[in-house]
């Protein structure tokens, strides 16, 4: 036994160390569908209603671990607790004590020499800012990076000290209260001045003591923060829908590994098998598969944040059957055709940050928690990157921003628009109410490996996988789960329409499109309508293109009074059909709200 402990300890060492978790920012911006700029012009004569202009969408651009399974593997691996060695179940929960590492510390399942032991005092990965120092924890030493010898400044965000571009117009510390311009809400967001257009959400900016927020009328119907229960593989009506298991809630997800031309990856076959493995635990019942390993671009062995949306494009269109040109191809050999879904998973050398990151990942159409935390449109497209620097289960962390997960330490209350009061736990945190309090580092440190000290009363978990509690992370609460389950299911339905070509439908239906994605106008002949991602926007509200609408909303006007989200009228509750020279009537309420 205790060789075998000594080998697995050698192994999860060589598995490698990762620094800081980084996921993509959704304010940064998005590509827009390429569409052409000019609407589309809908003959009018005869019409009773406005004379109204489709405007197509413009080109651009708990401390409480989950109960104990009666299947759960007893002595699954080796890992630190409280300071030591223990043996976890394959439930990522603590059994005996393996090793005892006599105040040294442990990391990587292995205990510390005297001589190895951190030398970062109180200092994490998540770091802190100094002036324009950015310090941080790596790899047991605590590392200075002068952000300003780059022409940058070091900001805290939310994924620790960074530094970020000089931005004298709309840079801002991050400890600046949010305020009301008019009806929109000015917040900084990681070192930068973001606005929300409250209105565009049903609400209004409401200044309350040295902060502000979108407030709505409790009387507006508002979909609730927190959405009913999605299916999982266990034998039980989660959705309360009256079947069991149903759609794909039981079908492996594939994963497509893309690896840079010539870059070096030390141990990458086992380190892949091992983190599928740790996915497989930490997002029980649903399984996860590598269905191919592809080679991509030489470009991406040093990858540069900035090629996020390109690559995301790129590499999440890859291997689907409905790239074009191969949806119609007939082929005998299984490998070489289209995959009707999969994950992409771009494996680099580095991701080319300061100080370094381990992992980014796109969000579900800019939505985290389910809370949306930017006006701005999102491509349909995700991709998530590790790097050679990371921990086994970096890329479970990841994949938890990609199906809509924040940190546990993130402040989403401040982006929530509510018509009802909501429970304290939606408002602070990442609004998932099973996860406990978490103020984050650098506000609480780990007096020993894994046990937390805080400033205030709060008890965070540090072994949750969206923690930022390096080496600690081991499970997800069944409230996570249940909103990883919706987004995997939601991007089972937008992965068709990545190509809008084939993803045309007609507006006159009701479910034409996949879930929380609308019919809009395109404004081109071949292809005149097709399924867009939802926009922040509601119905009744003033647009400049049809990306920014939802609720099967589409933006068209008139000069004289501008533009608006409108639905067309097909068995809506709170709609009276209206014909305004469209090819579809309209509802009555949106042009006059």
């Amino acid at each position: 036994m205790k060789g075998r402990a000594l080998r697995l300890s050698g192994l999860l060492t060589a598995l490698g160390l990762a620094l800081l978790l980084w996921w993509w920012d959704p304010m940064s911006g998005a590509p827009r569908r390429q569409v052409p700029d000019e609407p589309e012009r809908v003959p009018t004569a005869g019409a009773p209603g406005p004379d109204l202009t489709l405007r197509p969408a413009k080109p651009s651009t708990r401390a409480v671990l989950p109960p104990i399974a009666a299947d759960c593997e007893a002595q699954a691996e080796l890992a630190c607790h409280q300071g030591d060695v223990y043996w976890f179940d394959s439930c990522g929960r603590p059994e005996e004590r393996f090793e005892s590492c006599e105040a040294h510390g442990c990391e990587d399942a292995r205990c510390l020499e005297a001589d190895t032991v951190s030398d970062c005092g109180r200092t994490s990965a998540y770091g802190q800012c100094s002036g324009n120092i950015a310090e941080a924890c790596i790899q047991g030493r605590l590392v200075h990076i002068d952000c300003a010898s780059h022409r940058q400044r070091c900001v805290m965000t939310s994924e620790g000290a960074a530094c970020v571009p000089q931005d004298d117009k709309n840079g801002c510390r991050g400890d600046e209260p949010a305020r009301c311009e008019g009806e929109r809400l000015k917040l900084c967001v990681d070192g930068v001045y973001r606005t929300i257009d409250c209105a565009a959400r049903r609400a209004h900016c409401s200044e309350r003591g040295l902060s502000a927020h979108c407030e709505a009328d409790p009387a507006l119907n508002l979909p609730p923060l927190s959405q009913a229960n999605s299916e999982l593989c266990d034998n039980k009506d989660n959705d309360d829908d009256g079947r069991i298991d149903e759609g794909d809630a039981c079908a492996e997800v594939p994963l497509v590994a893309f690896i840079p031309e010539g870059a070096t990856l030390v141990n990458h076959e086992l380190r892949m098998q091992n983190e599928l493995e740790i996915l497989n635990r930490v997002y029980a019942p649903t399984k996860f598969r590598w269905a191919r390993v592809r080679k991509t671009s030489s470009q991406y062995r040093k990858f540069d944040p900035k090629d996020l949306e390109g690559a995301a494009s790129q590499l999440s269109q890859a291997e689907s059957r409905y790239l074009p040109g191969r949806a119609d191809a007939i082929s005998d050999d299984a490998d070489s055709r289209g995959l009707d879904f999969y994950i992409p998973v771009l494996y680099t050398e580095e991701l080319k940050m300061r100080p370094p990151k381990s992992g980014m990942s796109t969000l579900p159409n800019g939505h985290c928690g389910g809370v949306r935390l930017s006006d701005l449109p999102s491509p349909i497209s995700g991709l998530i990157v590790v790097s050679e620097a990371r921990q086994p289960e970096t890329l479970a962390h990841e994949l938890g921003h990609y199906l809509g997960l924040c940190h546990t330490h993130e402040q989403l209350g401040r982006f929530v628009v509510a018509g009802e009061p909501l429970a304290e736990c939606q408002l602070s945190g990442d609004s998932i109410c099973d996860t406990p309090n978490d103020p984050g580092p650098p506000s609480c440190y780990q007096a020993e490996p894994c046990l937390l000290m805080c400033r205030d009363a709060s008890r965070p978990d540090p072994f949750n996988i969206m923690s930022y509690y390096i080496g600690c992370r081991r499970a997800l609460t069944a409230e996570q789960l249940s909103v990883t389950a919706k987004n995997l299911a939601l991007r089972r339905g937008w992965f068709r329409c990545l190509d809008p070509r084939g993803c045309q439908c007609d507006p006159s239906r009701k479910a034409a499109c996949p879930q929380e994605m609308s019919c809009r106008p395109s404004g081109a002949g071949a292809a005149p309508w097709y399924c867009e991602l939802d926009g922040a926007s509601w119905p009744g509200t003033l647009c400049q293109d049809s990306s920014q609408c939802s609720r099967r909303a589409f933006c068209a006007g008139s000069t004289q009074s501008g533009s608006r989200c409108i639905r067309p009228c097909n068995e809506e509750p709170d709609c009276s059909c209206i014909d305004v020279g469209l090819p579809i009537g309209v509802c009555r309420e949106d042009l006059n709200p």
